[in-house]
């Protein structure tokens, strides 16, 4: 059974004056009347789930539970089909729903205490056209692994300025510091995941992170990202944490072209961790604490044969087993919600105050260079 999250939120429609504003309340308070008994329907199956709230003294207030439950849900939001519904009726104003930047975990709608395995059912397959949000990341996509791309994000692959565009520039000691992939021979000897994966959504028009490397800015690795999202200090300005979300929930906003997600994870000792961008969720499956123990999802990433767009792809958890194709072994997986800049401001957001030169300032670009700790991901 597929679970909803209720911080779903739908836009109000902006006003309208007369008899039209007038039938636009009407419908929209229809469809918030239909949501509200297929919500109690949900409420109803998830109830019969937990046995020990079935019986005894709790029997009691069953039905009560259920329709303040239900209503509660609807009202801040519901699971989107008022909205579809809506517009289905005829409503000018209705808009699909949106998912929030943040969402709890454990999920709010799932009683605590025992593991959950949610999945996605009657979705369209992967690819299907769609627009806003994942438009663009579909587009960007297809233009960095089209014609030969996507060899040059494998692991012996070598990046130049076309693959890593930004022009991000800042002031510092002793000249500038620029994102620049000639600093480090273009990675060449590096896994890529991390540059891939946050490259895709920056040229989606995404929010996306920047830290000062030992030269010149660049993109965080998995691993750091993984224990941001993890310890609470991932910064609120470019994205949110969304563990915790259904797959249902992070569809739905997709498709409705408002919201993108990365999954990102963390390795065991001197392993690298792991990063890609979703473009259809499928099944995740939660521990009792929330946690997400495997997820399998469509979408793209970096792998050290090259850049990918791969469909039914398994994550899991160290201790959860998998099969030889899934990527094994993480031990921590978060999924992360991406936002947009604000009007006017750049997609790349400096986590650190300076960054040093790039070397670029006073070094020949010419000169051949190695990576200092080959195999590792560059941060």
């Amino acid at each position: 059974m597929t679970l909803p999250l209720n911080e779903l939120q739908i836009r109000p429609a902006p006003p309208k004056p007369g008899a039209e504003a007038e039938r636009e309340a009407q419908l929209q308070k229809v469809a918030k009347q239909f949501e509200s008994v297929l919500v109690r329907q949900l409420v109803q199956v998830m109830w019969k789930t937990t046995p020990s709230m079935s019986s005894g003294q709790a029997g009691m207030y069953q039905e009560m539970f259920q329709g303040s439950f239900a209503d509660h849900l609807v009202s801040g939001g519901g699971i989107g089909l008022s909205s579809m519904i809506a517009k289905g009726l005829g409503a000018q104003g209705a808009e699909t729903a949106a998912l929030p930047l943040h969402m709890p975990a454990p999920l709010s709608a799932v009683p605590p205490g025992r593991p959950h395995h949610l999945t996605l059912e009657g979705a369209a397959p992967s690819g299907e056209p769609a627009h806003g949000v994942l438009a663009e990341l579909q587009r960007a996509a297809a233009q960095m692994l089209d014609g030969g791309g996507a060899a040059r994000w494998a692991k012996d692959g070598k990046l130049d300025q076309s693959d890593l565009p930004s022009v991000l520039n800042t002031e510092a000691p002793g000249g500038v510091a620029r994102f620049s992939v000639r600093d480090a021979n273009g990675y060449q000897g590096y896994y890529k995941c991390n540059l891939f994966a946050l490259e895709l959504a920056r040229r989606a028009g995404l929010s996306v992170p920047v830290v000062a490397r030992e030269a010149g800015w660049g993109f965080p690795s998995s691993n750091r990202m993984t224990q941001d999202a993890s310890d609470g200090s991932l910064d609120a300005g470019w994205a949110k944490v969304a563990t915790g979300a259904s797959p249902a929930a992070m569809h739905g906003a997709l498709r409705a072209g408002e919201a993108a997600f990365l999954v990102v994870g963390s390795g065991q000792g001197e392993r690298h961790g792991h990063m890609a961008v979703i473009e259809r969720p499928r099944s995740i499956d939660y521990d009792a604490e929330g946690q997400v123990q495997r997820i399998v999802f469509d979408g793209w990433e970096a792998q050290p044969g090259g850049g990918r767009h791969l469909q039914e792809r398994a994550w899991n958890r160290l201790g959860h087993g998998g099969a030889p194709g899934d990527r094994n072994g993480l031990t921590r997986i978060e999924i992360i919600q991406l936002s947009r800049p604000d009007p006017g401001e750049r997609t790349e957001r400096t986590l650190s105050d300076t960054a040093n030169s790039s070397r670029l300032d006073s070094v020949s670009s010419k000169e051949h260079r190695r990576p200092t700790q080959g195999g590792k991901e560059h941060s």
